[in-house]
């Protein structure tokens, strides 16, 4: 057994060690290619659910450094998600947890293209490896548990194989692919927000930017300055990751 352990942290080493610069002409196609992908409804539309685990996720950690209990989360076959915690109704802790989903795409985009700019594709791959694996051990239902499964296969064969030039490519488009949609994410929330109130109040109420506007009495920020702050914090972040990959 602890043969087989040690066998186990020498593969992640392994692979947390392969380091890979991507041509700036690779890196080119690779941006050209995701942004028209996405842009695509039909493949958005299925996409989308990738970006949606990693919006969760942003909720889980932001609970968790809060002191929350989290009890798992759920994703839906519409796209959208719920993370579960339990701990004060009111206060920072909540508010801090509900406003951690929408910048955390960009985030965590802004994190791999980061280390893939400083030559550490592996260990970006590594890292979004380890989340994936905990978003599917914290899912709740069947959907999240598929979706997380496919999204951490797929990336997975890449990570096993370790194979410098497609590990940071890849990386590369996981970066471009959640800086875009943390901003595209960040949109359709404001377009929910713009509908006639008669068409959309039951949506508007369950929002992350309704509800963090009520989480904290003392601090009484209108829905519409979360909304703001949620897209800067994605334009941000994708104005970063650009910047990294073609400095």
């Amino acid at each position: 057994m602890i043969e087989s352990a040690q066998s186990a942290v020498d593969a992640v080493a392994e692979r947390w060690g392969v380091e890979a610069s991507p041509s700036p002409e690779a890196v080119t196609l690779i941006v050209a290619a995701v942004a028209v992908l996405t842009a695509v409804p039909g493949i958005w539309r299925v996409a989308r659910q990738a970006s949606t685990i990693i919006h969760e996720m942003g909720h889980v950690l932001a609970a968790w450094l809060t002191g929350r209990r989290v009890s798992g989360i759920k994703l839906h076959s519409d796209t959208s998600g719920v993370t579960v915690s339990r701990g004060r109704p009111q206060g920072p802790g909540l508010l801090l947890t509900f406003i951690a989903g929408y910048p955390a795409p960009g985030i965590l985009a802004l994190g791999l293209i980061w280390l893939a700019a400083s030559g550490h594709s592996g260990a970006a791959l590594t890292v979004y490896q380890a989340v994936l694996l905990l978003a599917l051990m914290l899912s709740r239902n069947f959907v999240g548990i598929f979706s997380c499964l496919l999204a951490a296969l797929g990336t997975g064969l890449i990570w096993w194989h370790n194979d410098p030039d497609i590990v940071g490519y890849t990386v590369v488009a996981l970066g471009v692919f959640y800086a875009l949609s943390g901003v595209r994410g960040t949109l359709d929330l404001l377009r929910v927000h713009l509908r006639p109130r008669s068409r959309s109040a039951s949506a508007v109420s369950a929002t992350d930017a309704t509800q963090a506007a009520r989480a904290w009495r003392m601090l009484p920020i209108p829905a519409a300055l979360w909304l703001m702050m949620f897209l800067v914090a994605s334009l941000g972040c994708a104005v970063g990751v650009f910047w990294l990959l073609f400095q």
